[in-house]
């Protein structure tokens, strides 16, 4: 990884260690002992941006930090990692670094200004250029990963990144003649690309399988029906898109990377099967499938993945619309009888159960569709205005193991007044208060789910047109920008009444939380300004950005800001085990370069003005934040802190703003690197017992911020 840190601009001495296939505590131990930094703790790339004009004349040009809206790699993956053989191998970087690693090394009589401007060349070959990635020429979707070759027989559970706390409520029984389909499907869709001198045992396709279901099963999105699953009516395609979606919970290199080969066969493979037959485009295990590989490429944590995940999505929702399953004409009463036979009941159960998955399909589609959207800072697909289906069944009655106790549940929840059917998820969201006369007959954790995400797209129109309307008060126009202002008010409302009902009921998830919490943040923050501040576009666009966050840090709406980036850290703290990841671990990201562009900010504005700012938790004196004076020694614990120091911060301004650590001491947000090194072992927390590596994209996310905590000061 001294290749990585040459490329990041980074001295060659102080070079990132990379855990991909290690224990993720290992390469960046956090120590507090190390967060001792003086009050300049930012470098020369965000010292220049922040300089006026005159002292900006006598500075030479700033080496570019990395993009910090990237968190996908750009590494090729070697065939010879899928022999057990090497487990103890990781990932390869690209050639292009250690071609730029042997260039520098065979010239020991550079000047350092000489070898400042071939970091900055190499810098701008890597993947983490400011340049927009383009893929390699003949890449392909095999390209580095051409073979399959698994000896593993079964998986142990020290090697499953699964939640403690998930009840296994199936276990399913794969025959060889599924796996000789699996086969056949593989050698017909990449029979020239791809080879497999050993395929999964029929042992280990069980047990990914098993993962598979016992994960979603337990998420709160849920969407596939584990109790009516049988491997010889259930399509090829999805079988495999079970195995690569199980892969992702386990810890071995050769599984998980046979997991995302198995996911480009199945992409191929459902090409061919629309083209075949255009009929599938309205099969439930069919648009299942497709949901499985896109979900599973859209938090690969790589590059060329992620972006074919984002620009398929268009795909499947296309088909849901046209087969009109966002209506509610679409959904029948399926309601058991207690004089019901076996043969009819059974019958029942599983129409109902084919409906109610259709239904939940749809439901992650749209959290999905919502969720690429916030993290990718796009536009989304689907509108909450379209969900016209009827709302989801409880937890209890999708979870049932069999007919006979799907229906003894169905009696045993106590009918609510009104007909559950007749009510749609429009309806639930123009009106949340319905929950509370249904009873345990719908399922309340994907409602509010569901609905977090419905005020999101709001949240998200109400920025794109703030970025419009960002310079009306200087035009003549205030009427429009105090209509924009009382947009927010309104949405911070409903915001906050959704937060007090999810509160208020014992069973709510703590991914609505922490999707509540992240958009409140977002709802007075513009995440485009902070990222082209911290570097996104460039040096130019940051300096040009400036002034706009300085003004922001200034301001209450900051400090609101910064409350709720408080509390997507305190959620997150609480996750359970594994559960931390994709969506959920990029908005912990999201909260900590919030906390960390207003701390830079902070302090160079105290050192401009010649006021110290306080450093690892030390009793700071009395000084000016938001322009009103702090009183001394107050500390304002943001994720874990006394609600009337934090209220009297988010209104006045008073107190010293920080967050905790994994240890609970203090960290002040002028502590730019202790914040980053915070957050890093966040995630790495939440993934105790991973001993083969985190995550792709945690892991990701993780060097990032420590990355990002190296450039918090000057080395």
């Amino acid at each position: 990884m001294e290749d990585a840190s040459l490329l990041l601009g980074l001295n060659s001495g102080h070079a990132v260690s990379s855990n991909l296939t290690q224990n993720g505590g290992e390469g960046h131990k956090y120590d507090t002992d190390n967060l001792i930094m003086d009050n300049s703790n930012f470098p020369d790339f965000f010292e220049q941006i922040m300089m006026s004009n005159t002292d900006l004349g006598r500075q030479q040009p700033a080496n570019m930090p990395f993009d910090v809206s990237n968190f996908t790699q750009d590494l090729t993956f070697d065939s010879c990692d899928f022999d057990f053989s090497f487990l103890s191998s990781g990932l390869t970087r690209p050639p292009t670094a250690q071609a730029h690693r042997l260039e520098l090394s065979d010239n020991p009589g550079q000047t350092p200004q000489s070898d400042a401007q071939l970091r900055s060349e190499a810098f701008e070959k890597s993947p983490w250029s400011w340049n927009h990635w383009i893929p390699e020429r003949n890449s392909h979707a095999f390209s580095g990963q051409e073979e399959i070759n698994i000896q593993e027989d079964r998986l142990q559970s020290a090697d499953q990144l699964t939640s403690p706390g998930s009840i296994r409520l199936v276990h399913v029984d794969i025959d060889q003649a599924a796996r000789d389909r699996m086969i056949r499907v593989v050698t017909k869709v990449a029979h020239q690309q791809l080879s497999m001198p050993s395929f999964p045992s029929l042992e280990l396709l069980v047990d990914l399988v098993d993962v598979f279901l016992l994960q979603d099963s337990n998420s709160v999105d849920s969407y596939v029906h584990a109790a009516t699953f049988n491997c010889k009516t259930t399509r090829t395609e999805l079988l495999l898109a079970m195995v690569a979606a199980g892969a992702r919970y386990i810890a071995l290199p050769p599984v998980w990377k046979m997991g995302l080969v198995i996911q480009e066969v199945v992409r191929l493979a459902m090409g061919d099967v629309f083209e075949g037959d255009n009929s599938t485009t309205r099969e439930l295990q069919s648009l299942q499938t497709v949901l499985l590989w896109l979900g599973i490429g859209a938090f690969s944590g790589f590059r060329r993945k992620t972006e074919i995940a984002l620009s398929f999505l268009q795909s499947p929702i296309t088909m849901l619309v046209w087969s009109n399953a966002f209506g509610r004409s679409r959904y029948k009463d399926i309601v058991p009888d207690v004089n019901d036979s076996d043969e009819a009941l059974d019958s029942k159960w599983r129409a109902w159960a084919a409906q109610e998955s259709l239904k939940r399909l749809i439901i992650y589609t749209f959290i999905h569709d919502s969720q690429v959207a916030m993290i990718n800072m796009r536009n989304t697909l689907i509108s909450p205005a379209q969900l016209q289906i009827p709302l989801p069944a409880s937890r209890q009655m999708w979870l049932a193991p069999n007919a006979q106790a799907w229906r003894n549940t169905y009696y045993g929840l106590g009918l609510p007044g009104i007909q559950t059917n007749t009510l749609t998820m429009l309806e639930f969201f123009g009106n949340n208060k319905l929950l509370q006369n249904l009873g345990d007959t719908v399922d309340h954790q994907l409602c509010m789910l569901a609905a977090c995400h419905g005020l999101g797209h709001e949240v998200w129109n109400f920025r794109q047109q703030g970025r419009i309307l960002i310079h009306w008060r200087n035009q003549g126009r205030r009427d429009r920008w105090l209509a924009h202002q009382t947009h927010q008010r309104d949405l911070s409302d409903d915001l906050v009444a959704m937060h007090a009902h999810c509160e208020l009921r014992g069973d709510s998830s703590l991914e609505s939380l922490l999707t509540l919490e992240l958009l409140l943040m977002t709802l007075h923050v513009d995440f485009e300004d902070v990222q082209t501040f911290s570097g996104k576009s460039g040096e130019e666009e940051a300096r040009k950005v400036f002034p706009r966050v300085r003004e922001w840090s200034e301001s209450a709406e900051a400090r609101t800001a910064l409350k709720h980036a408080g509390k997507v850290f305190q959620v997150a703290k609480a996750f359970e085990k594994t559960k931390l990841r994709d969506f959920y671990s990029v908005a912990v990201y999201h909260a900590a370069l919030t906390l960390w562009v207003y701390g830079m900010v902070l302090s160079n504005t105290a050192s401009r003005s010649g006021a110290p700012t306080p450093m690892n938790g030390s009793a700071p004196p009395r000084s000016s934040i938001g322009g009103l004076l702090s009183p001394p020694e107050q500390r304002v614990c943001l994720d874990n802190g006394d609600d009337r120091a934090v209220r009297a911060f988010t209104l006045l301004g008073q107190g010293t703003p920080g967050i905790q650590d994994v240890d609970s001491a203090f960290v002040p947000l002028t502590n730019c690197k202790g914040l980053m090194l915070t957050a890093a072992a966040v995630l790495k927390k939440n993934f105790p017992q991973s001993s083969n590596g985190l995550p792709a994209l945690v892991e990701n996310l993780a060097n990032l911020m420590n990355d990002l905590a190296k450039l918090s000061r000057k080395e």
